[in-house]
């Protein structure tokens, strides 16, 4: 079951009786304006209706009528508000909710209604005229900071079910000091009320909302009427009950008077400025790193050079054997190659008044995660920079597309296989030209030689997310680092000979002057490629300038 939800706005002390395992609290206070569902609301005494056994109103947490954990044996309808005491049940369940609620974590108090409420709406803030309580919640976040739970039964004797509907007339009576009359200023306030009062005697037409899926009625009839017709209430009435001290009849003066003059955002402007929201801070793109996912990688902490062992050269190692002749002493030759790594950083000066001023996220953090960003792009750069410095005859596509393209690749796929050892250019990273070519390859019908899906009777296929591209069981990567245009290059690799190093990324924090802080990022970052052939360019076009 579904209830629209009110959370209490009232502030009050909250404590847990384990033995009696009895909460009590205020679950709505009157005359106190709260938000729900996006709309404004207000409740007043008399407006809440129950039933007639009160072990049908519940005690949830957080408006799960799946998590109940109590049923309310008591209800109070005081000018204040609603009052209620709640046994919790036995097992887990209970006790958790008393441990959390004891513990100050479950200490917000929140009513959810049934269907068939009805409300009126005055000046945005719909005022309950009948409204249906069907359960009580605990919430550990409720929309006021200041609802909280008020206290827990001292002992089981207090416990009872005796409670029926609110009585107004049999509400305790709250005696405050009588004021001192004043003829004067009664008449004047009749006067200036009857007269706002007919400037705005029209009847709004009658609304009906629906908050959350429950059937609500709100009406927007007048509070006091001066056109003959009976009005929700008698504003004289209400006067001479406000000056005896009713504090409910007080408020419904206090609303009208502020209605009659209500101040308009228009000649406020300067009191409601634009409020700046750092936590949508919307940030850079966060790049991808395909280059770095298909290399060889490691780590490296500072830019001290080291070298790679690695093959240089061999002769006669193996050959047909004659018998009776011992063999000839082959040759082999090994050499090394030297890695020297270089630095990466970046530094950006913040004033003292932007620090201090904070932020949600703070500036420094918004910063810094920009450095981040900034730092992992560099590091896939280097190793596009290191790919396009091999001088290793280039395949050049010439420009072909469809069919031609397509049977193009395959041919040079085939030709790797009678490479010395075989094919072992498993690494494809696609450029932004050669790419778009192969996954929009279609044959004379304009169907697709690389699908998407379930490709049949085609050379490969293509991802979904448009991000990769098969062809003859190699995959290959679009990587946004090789650019697009007549200059950019693909490349097909064996990836044990292209390798790249990065450090993890370093913060620091300088604060050697008054006005302002540097916040800096520094690390190290390689790379190598080991075997030049290893490494084949693959140009689209015919043209690279």
């Amino acid at each position: 079951m579904t209830a629209t939800t009110f959370d209490s706005p009232v502030s009050a002390s909250f404590s847990v009786d384990r033995e009696t395992r009895v909460i009590r609290g205020l679950a709505v206070p009157y005359g106190v304006e709260g938000r729900a569902n996006g709309r404004r609301w207000q409740f007043g005494q008399g407006t809440l209706r129950w039933p007639e056994e009160l072990t049908r109103v519940k005690l949830l947490v957080g408006h799960d009528f799946m998590r109940a954990v109590g049923v309310v044996f008591e209800l109070e309808d005081t000018p204040l508000g609603l009052r209620f005491a709640a046994r919790v049940a036995s097992g887990a369940a209970g006790d958790e909710a008393l441990a959390m609620a004891e513990e100050g974590v479950w200490d917000g108090v929140s009513i959810g209604l049934g269907d068939g409420g009805r409300f009126a709406t005055r000046s945005g803030v719909n005022h309950a005229v009948v409204a249906p309580l069907i359960e009580i919640s605990l919430t550990p976040m409720p929309s006021f900071t200041d609802a909280r739970v008020q206290s827990v039964a001292a002992s089981a004797a207090q416990e009872g079910n005796t409670m029926t509907q609110p009585d107004p007339a049999s509400a305790p009576t709250v005696t405050p000091e009588t004021p001192a009359f004043d003829a004067t200023a009664l008449t004047s306030a009749i006067t200036d009320a009857v007269s706002a009062g007919f400037a705005a005697a029209t009847v709004p037409p009658r609304e009906v909302v629906n908050p959350t899926g429950e059937t609500f009625e709100v009406d927007e009839q007048p509070l006091y009427r001066f056109d003959g017709l009976p009005g929700q209430r008698s504003l004289t009435d209400d006067m001479k009950d406000a000056l005896g001290g009713d504090s409910t009849a007080r408020q419904h003066l206090d609303q009208f008077f502020n209605e009659a003059f209500a101040v308009t955002t228009g000649n406020t402007a300067t009191l409601n400025p634009t409020v700046n929201r750092p936590d949508l801070y919307v940030g850079q793109l966060q790049f991808n790193r395909p280059l770095w996912d298909m290399v060889t990688t490691g780590s490296i902490n500072d830019r001290t050079p080291f070298t790679i062992p690695k093959f240089a050269s061999a002769t006669g190692l193996v050959n047909p054997h004659v018998e009776g002749v011992e063999p000839t002493p082959g040759t082999f030759a090994a050499t090394s190659q030297t890695i020297n790594p270089g630095a990466v950083s970046g530094k950006v000066e913040i004033n003292r008044e932007v620090l201090d001023q904070g932020g949600s996220p703070q500036a420094d953090t918004i910063i810094w995660n920009e450095m981040l960003a900034g730092y992992y792009e560099a590091i896939e750069l280097r190793i596009a920079a290191k790919l396009a410095t091999i001088a290793t005859a280039e395949f050049n596509f010439a420009g072909a597309v469809d069919s031609a393209l397509v049977k193009s690749m395959k041919g040079y796929l085939a030709s790797l296989q009678f490479v010395r050892g075989g094919n072992r250019f498993t690494g494809l990273a696609l450029d932004g030209s050669l790419f778009p070519a192969l996954i929009n390859a279609a044959d004379s019908t304009g169907r697709s030689l690389l699908p998407v899906h379930a490709p049949q009777n085609a050379d490969g296929s293509t991802t979904g997310a448009f991000d990769r591209v098969s062809i003859g069981g190699l995959t290959g990567r679009a990587a946004w680092a090789l650019g697009t245009g007549n200059a950019a290059k693909s490349y097909n690799f064996v990836p044990s000979s292209v390798y790249a190093w990065a450090s993890a990324p370093r913060k620091f924090n300088f604060e050697y002057q008054v006005k302002s802080v540097d916040i800096a990022i520094w690390g190290y970052g390689a790379e190598a490629i080991t075997r030049d052939s290893d490494v084949k360019p693959l140009d689209y076009t015919t043209a690279d300038a």
